[in-house]
């Protein structure tokens, strides 16, 4: 691919489809995305039971054994579905793999695109012409219990509080399944309503990364009928937000191991023209092995078991993640605001620096050995309007300099710090 195009070739084929094409005889098989989008909101829950359903069963096939065998007669392939947040954004995605035409000396991509759109638009009904009461109530106890699950995770309870308590009044609190108490309360009339709304007015994006071409693409685009929809629905933009004041809470629980969250606030996310420099900040803070976090508060000083930091890259949040003895949590706070004022100086050693460039590359180039991470590389950037351009974020992290990513430092501020501990 000539450096500088993008990693898939994209069009709007109307009614709310884009469709993106990355053409490559890297891969046996042919991964296709569809992704669903709506804001995040009272029908999150809903929406992220209704891939689990769906997968139970066709009008041709409506069971989940019968839906299997017929996966089994296409060579293998495979259909999933989940629900997942980016920013202030739910994406309800299906997913599939097969065999290439060319392996299996069938038409395989015709059969794929007829079997994933009656999945999706013609789901297994009762007598009545419903959903199946049965298979709703299934899976929504299974998607419950993975709700109530967190709770039992102690690392990712903190970071469930951390966002209830530092983005209460923003979308960006809910998860991306919904609440607990607003799964259980989903009867089959609401899963209804939310594959009605999908497939009738949501924004939908499908990728597909193969040895196929254009024309075979869009026909396979084509053949779920979205294209042919009215306009589609509008949503919210994700909107980043300036720290307030610091804010600590703390809560107690029986845990042995008290585990430590701070939240940090910046402007900068995908697109904006420092964002490869933070990327490079975040690497040598607490994102990779070499980072300060790592080097400095967990091996000098030992204040900790684990430690390390997360960006939120559309929503423009920065997180800190420490398992660390209670007793030493002023000092591991304190340590760790440090290594970011360090930052925020410029006092970054030379070698550290290229070789946080050389890990923060190597990364971004292995996303070519895997059709998922082309595809949400590409579907991150789609969501912002941007280009799935791999050559030239590598070429921005080439050209950002230390006084690049001192300023991407200074962006960042502390919101809150929520400290779980025995």
């Amino acid at each position: 691919m000539p450096p500088g195009s993008p990693l898939f070739r994209s069009s709007d084929l109307g009614g709310g489809l884009a469709f993106h094409l990355h053409r490559t005889r890297a891969f046996k098989t042919v991964s296709a995305r569809l992704v669903f989008h709506a804001d995040l909101d009272a029908g999150t829950a809903a929406r992220a039971l209704l891939p689990r359903v769906l997968a139970r069963g066709s009008r041709r096939y409506p069971s989940l054994r019968e839906m299997q065998i017929e996966l089994d007669r296409l060579y293998g392939a495979s259909l999933s579905g989940e629900a997942r947040k980016i920013g202030e954004r739910q994406t309800v995605q299906f997913r599939s793999d097969w065999v290439t035409d060319r392996l299996a000396g069938t038409q395989l991509l015709r059969r794929m695109a007829e079997h994933i759109a009656e999945t999706l638009r013609e789901p297994a009904r009762d007598a009545r012409g419903g959903l199946r009461a049965d298979v709703v109530a299934q899976e929504r106890k299974i998607l419950a219990d993975e709700s109530r699950a967190v709770y039992d995770d102690k690392t990712r309870y903190a970071r469930h509080r951390l966002l209830d308590v530092m983005c209460r009044d923003e979308p960006f609190a809910r998860p991306s399944i919904g609440r607990t108490g607003e799964i259980e309360a989903l009867t089959a009339a609401d899963v209804e309503g939310a594959h009605e709304a999908l497939v009738a007015r949501a924004p939908v994006d499908l990728f597909l990364v193969g040895d196929l071409s254009w024309g075979e693409g869009t026909r396979f685009a084509r053949a779920f009928g979205l294209h042919r929809r009215g306009a589609p629905r509008r949503l919210r933009r994700t909107r980043t937000r300036a720290a307030g004041a610091p804010r600590t809470v703390r809560e107690k629980d029986a845990v042995s191991q008290a585990k430590l969250e701070m939240g940090f606030r910046t402007p900068i996310i995908l697109g904006h023209r420092l964002y490869a420099a933070s990327v490079l900040m975040n690497a040598l803070f607490g994102g990779t092995p070499i980072g300060k976090l790592f080097k400095v508060v967990r091996e000098g000083a030992s204040l900790c078991y684990s430690i390390g930091s997360a960006m939120e890259r559309s929503k423009g949040l920065l997180f800190v993640h420490a398992g660390i003895d209670a007793a030493n949590y002023g000092k591991a706070r304190r340590l760790i605001l440090r290594q970011l004022d360090e930052l925020k100086r410029g006092r970054i050693a030379p070698d550290a620096e290229e070789q946080a460039r050389r890990m923060v590359s190597g990364a971004l180039l292995s996303l070519r050995d895997s059709p998922g991470g082309l595809v949400d590389f590409a579907l991150e950037r789609a969501i912002h309007g941007e280009r799935a351009d791999l050559q030239g974020l590598l070429r921005d992290l080439g050209a950002a300099r230390r006084s690049d990513i001192a300023r991407a430092a200074a962006s960042v501020k502390l919101d809150t710090t929520f400290l779980l501990h025995g």
